[in-house]
């Protein structure tokens, strides 16, 4: 019994201290518009590892590391898994019949559905942030991510990448 209530002591104490160093941001860019994110500093404020959901005509999830290259923290570079970005998928819209209704219902299609088929490209990459306030600083963050991988949905293999401004509280 006194070893548990000692392993919860332990685990209390120490989850006090881990969830000093949590973060959370808020953002958006191109081609994702919202981007929530969680984020844990390390090595003194010199790094963080993240998790985010991007959210935009696709959707992904990417997790990665980022490591600060200069002494006022507010440059760093970085390596990402999962969601790197999200283009159009150039998919063809059937050709023109004699029938006016089915011709009139596939245009109206195709121009829908070129607004929604983009598709994210699932990868790795590599991250270039600016941190106005330094890394982990409560603050704005620029980050531009590139990156190779396949896509969501047909497969297809392809380099890719986004801009996002967050607001890190």
């Amino acid at each position: 019994m006194k070893t548990k209530i000692l392993l919860l002591t332990l685990s209390i104490a120490s989850c006090s201290t881990f969830a000093n160093d949590v973060s959370f941001s808020i953002g958006g860019g191109y081609p994702y518009l919202v981007i929530p994110e969680v984020s844990l500093s390390a090595n003194e404020n010199q790094q963080r590892w993240y998790a985010n959901y991007k959210i935009g005509l696709d959707d992904g999830f990417s997790a990665g590391f980022e490591q600060a290259v200069s002494d006022n923290k507010k440059h760093a570079f970085g390596a990402l898994v999962g969601a790197i970005g999200a283009r159009d998928t150039d998919q063809e819209c059937e050709s023109s019949t004699n029938d006016i209704a089915t011709d009139f219902a596939n245009t109206l299609g195709c121009a829908i559905g070129s607004i929604f088929d983009e598709e994210t490209t699932n990868g790795i990459g590599l991250t270039y942030s600016y941190n106005f306030n330094g890394l982990n600083n409560a603050g704005f963050r620029l980050e531009l991510d590139v990156g190779y991988g396949k896509t969501s949905d047909s497969n297809e293999k392809r380099a890719d990448g986004g801009i996002s401004l967050s607001y890190e509280f």
